[in-house]
């Protein structure tokens, strides 16, 4: 519920967000603009520039039709005309394990390997989405999707091997970030409350090293909220005295944070509510299908007293998330346009052409890009885009094929392509629908997991003054419809730097993971997929104005004038689903019995990737996984 008017807000301003109306692409005038940039990524004028395209992006309007009807037994392919195409490698899958299998398939096979990655959306790098801006003459970059290099200290050398053939330097990365601009400026995390749960809006900047009972004092809480928000941020109590480490590792894992919260902190349900968007990043959903084992392993509160040891284990009680705890010290290793940079240099090798010559990690920030050079016929490496595969099939049966035959839909129409090998690097759900014959056993863990919904939306605004007033770099907002805003991470590399005036423009980040508390992490994942390919743009704009006036109006922030662009990143089918323990009886079997390994066998010519392979959505397994499907 918004407390403005539309007019207050500006609703009806003429900013960039209208690149879809109503989920309808505008033709090439946004294509023409991206060209004429200077100093900045672009494209050739005769060709669409995607990141710079705003309105509803990731998995936009439309790029879900074919496969939903091909799910739905309702897609009629008509005439499927062949190309007369015909590749060592066709890979169903343009995300960061797709441009991996293509990398692993060259270096096993050859320079000369032909290989076409056909890919749904309307960019290459899958999750790993580049949002780009343009506001009074400064190019801003931010990440639409997958966020950064995820402790790498846990890579396989594998994995570790594809970040040194894209000449990527670690140590170099770990400083692009330059958390000292804010720090500059006096800047600082803090709480927004709303009138509409908590009797009145008011935002709480929390000061430097300030403690939980001064920081709680002033938040709009009952005595009882505030006491149990400084007990469950500072208990040394052992809620389980006389059980061994191992022992309560499996207590932990069998039961949800919000009820070891409730029964063993004593927590009640403002404190609850305070924190009930913190662990939906990584998961999902909230603390009431979340295990009280997860919520340790990343570091929540409340269990100091416990004396556990950060230190992976096996059996009973291990969860996904459990690599987190010996790696605290990895550092964020981080691109300005997040992990985008990554696809774009395996593009670089892989398709000579799109960016102008040789490519290393600080000049692929700024690379100009010319999409019209991605599917070339003389391309040994060819890449499609907007192109939704619905039929692969052996020729001849997967014991003794000749080949596989693979149809696609693009742009209304169907083709088909031959290649000597498949590898489908979408959704483990997607191939189970496409890949014709599969045992039935296959299909059914392929449908096991179900993605995890996320929202990212970048806003551009004319300049970060109203932060610094507030005295605010990011603010959580527990009961609103967004679960936190804030400044984007301010980033150093090549030629890129953000904006360091606050007079300058800046983008301000939102997150949202929509589900539906009480149900299993399954059925809340579904409903938010729901929930977000129903939502119209303008609620989400909406509500962006809104929480941005609440918060910041008192500060000089007016959303009618200051926001300059809205792109918002809806992922339906997000993250891969990573079992939980408190729902997923198989996480507590070995790993080659659980719905996952068997989903990702090989079928005759056809291979599995995607980090679905491996029910953990870090782009390290994405790697992994395309490099197993190659291999074998």
């Amino acid at each position: 519920m918004t407390v403005f008017s539309d007019d207050e807000l500006g609703m009806s301003r003429g900013i960039t967000r209208r690149d879809f109306l109503d989920g309808v692409a505008v033709a090439a005038a946004g294509a023409a603009a991206a060209g004429a940039l200077s100093g900045t990524a672009s494209a050739a004028p005769h060709a669409s520039y995607p990141p710079r395209q705003t309105g509803i992006r990731g998995q936009q309007p439309g790029s879900y039709d074919v496969g939903h009807a091909v799910r739905d037994g309702a897609f009629d392919p008509g005439r499927i005309r062949d190309t007369g195409e015909s590749y060592d490698l066709v890979v169903v899958g343009g995300g960061l394990s797709g441009l991996a299998a293509a990398w692993f398939y060259r270096q096993a096979h050859g320079r000369h390997a032909r290989i076409l990655v056909l890919e749904a959306l309307d960019d290459f790098g899958g999750h790993a989405r580049r949002n780009e801006f343009r506001v009074r003459g400064r190019t801003l970059l931010s990440t639409g999707g997958t966020f950064n290099i995820d402790t790498p200290s846990t890579w396989t050398p594998v994995a570790r091997r594809l970040l040194t053939d894209m000449r990527i330097d670690l140590d170099r990365l770990a400083k692009v970030p330059d958390y000292s601009l804010y720090a500059q400026h006096g800047l600082r995390s803090g709480t927004f409350f709303n009138r509409e749960k908590w009797g009145t809006d008011r935002l709480v900047v929390r000061g430097d090293d300030e403690s939980w009972e001064s920081y709680a004092a002033r938040m709009p809480m009952s005595a009882k909220g505030r006491a149990d928000l400084v007990r469950l941020h500072s208990t040394e109590e052992d809620y389980y005295p006389g059980l061994s480490d191992a022992e309560k590792k499996d207590v932990l894992a069998r039961i949800s944070y919000e009820r070891y919260l409730r029964d063993k902190v004593g927590v009640g349900d403002e404190a609850i509510e305070f924190k009930r968007r913190d662990t939906e990043g990584l998961w999902g959903v909230g603390p009431d299908r979340v295990s009280a084992a997860d919520a340790w392993g990343v570091g929540e509160p409340g269990f100091d007293g416990l004396g556990l040891k950060h230190t992976p284990f096996n059996g009973i009680g291990r969860t996904p998330h459990m690599h987190l705890m010996a790696t605290e010290s990895d550092g964020l290793f981080y691109f300005p346009d997040g992990n985008s940079s990554l696809a774009r240099l395996l593009v670089s090798r892989l398709v000579p052409g799109v960016f102008d010559g040789p490519q290393d990690m600080a000049s692929i920030v700024t690379a100009r890009a010319d999409y019209g050079q991605l599917d070339r016929a003389r391309s040994g490496v060819r890449i499609r885009l907007r192109s939704t595969a619905f039929d692969v099939r052996h020729l001849g049966g997967p014991g003794r094929s000749r080949g596989v035959s693979v149809a696609y839909s693009r742009d209304g129409r169907s083709h088909r392509v031959h290649a000597r090998h498949v590898v489908m690097a979408c959704w483990n759900s997607v191939s189970s629908y496409i890949v014709q014959g599969l045992p039935a056993e296959q299909v059914t863990a392929m449908r096991y997991g179900v993605k995890v919904p996320l929202l990212y939306a970048r806003v551009a605004i004319r300049d970060w003054t109203s932060f610094v007033a507030a005295g605010l770099s990011r603010a959580d907002t527990p009961s609103m419809y967004w679960s936190g805003f804030g400044l984007d991470i301010p980033t150093r590399l090549g030629r890129y730097a953000t904006p360091r005036d606050p007079r300058e423009p800046a983008v301000v980040t939102f997150t949202k993971t929509p589900n539906k508390a009480g149900l299993p992490c399954k059925d809340q994942h579904k409903a938010g997929r729901v929930e977000l390919i129903r939502t119209p743009f303008e609620t989400f704009e909406r509500e962006i104005r809104d929480v941005l006036a609440r918060g910041l109006g008192g500060y000089g922030f007016d959303p009618a004038r200051d926001i300059s662009a809205i792109t918002v990143n809806r992922w339906a089918h997000g993250y891969a689903y990573e079992y939980n323990s408190l729902d997923d009886p198989a996480i507590f079997k070995p790993a080659a019995e659980q719905p996952y390994t068997l989903a990702g066998r090989t079928f005759g010519r056809v291979a599995i990737a995607n980090s679905d392979a491996g029910a953990f959505g870090y782009t390290h397994e994405a790697i992994d996984q395309a490099y197993r499907a190659v291999s074998r």
